[in-house]
């Protein structure tokens, strides 16, 4: 096994056939696939002609490998993915409740501010329509915008816990980056994981 040699395109499979091959003491690299040499007028792919070119370009030294995360650390990655994943999903959900709203010409008393728990509590007393349709929109998009900051609720505390078991020297930086102004947790974690990442991959390059 120590013979043989490995790689494969970076891809949406993630890294667990990595971690398979050299946990059985192979050598394995994954590719950049931006970075694989391309021949000019070479249109027709398929799996074998792509694994062959791999394959010659792998033994010629031409390609360009990532850098692999451990399992620990592709969690914490994951994570923060799963959290960035739930703003976007409140955004879009905060957005449709605000557009159904101004529809119907709902605005909130002066000197409530968009989206603070009295805002959410306004909607939730104050707003109601005559068409039982447009009140099971609006329950509708409440429970939507509700149900996206519980999720955030949920992923904030488990980043929390995550970062209890990290490294020392991960979790010394993450600590040392909150003592900025306007750095959270959650930032903190982001700019360790994806600084991790670039940090190695220098190291795996040079």
């Amino acid at each position: 096994m120590e013979q043989l040699r490995f790689c494969y395109e970076a891809g949406p499979t993630g890294y667990p056939l990595y971690w398979q091959l050299t946990a059985l003491g192979a050598k394995c690299e994954v590719i950049a696939p931006t970075l694989v040499p391309v021949k000019a007028g070479e249109r027709v792919k398929t799996d074998r002609r792509d694994a062959l070119k791999l394959a010659r370009s792998y033994r010629a030294g031409d390609l360009m490998p990532v850098w692999v995360p451990d399992a620990a650390h592709e969690a914490l990655s994951d994570l923060v993915r799963a959290r960035e994943a739930a703003e976007k999903d409140q955004l879009r959900a905060r957005h449709r409740l605000s557009q159904c709203l101004l529809r119907h010409g709902r605005r909130a008393p002066r000197g409530v501010q968009l989206w603070t728990l009295k805002y959410m509590e306004w909607v939730k007393r104050e707003v109601r329509f005559e068409q039982p349709a447009q009140e099971a929109t609006l329950l509708n998009y409440v429970h939507e915008v509700d149900h996206a900051a519980a999720r955030i609720v949920r992923l904030d505390l488990a980043i929390e816990e995550t970062v209890k078991s990290v490294p020392p020297n991960m979790r010394t930086v993450i600590e040392a980056l909150q003592g900025l102004r306007g750095i959270a947790q959650v930032s903190a974690v982001t700019m360790v994981s994806e600084w991790e990442k670039y940090h190695a991959s220098q190291e795996h390059g040079s």
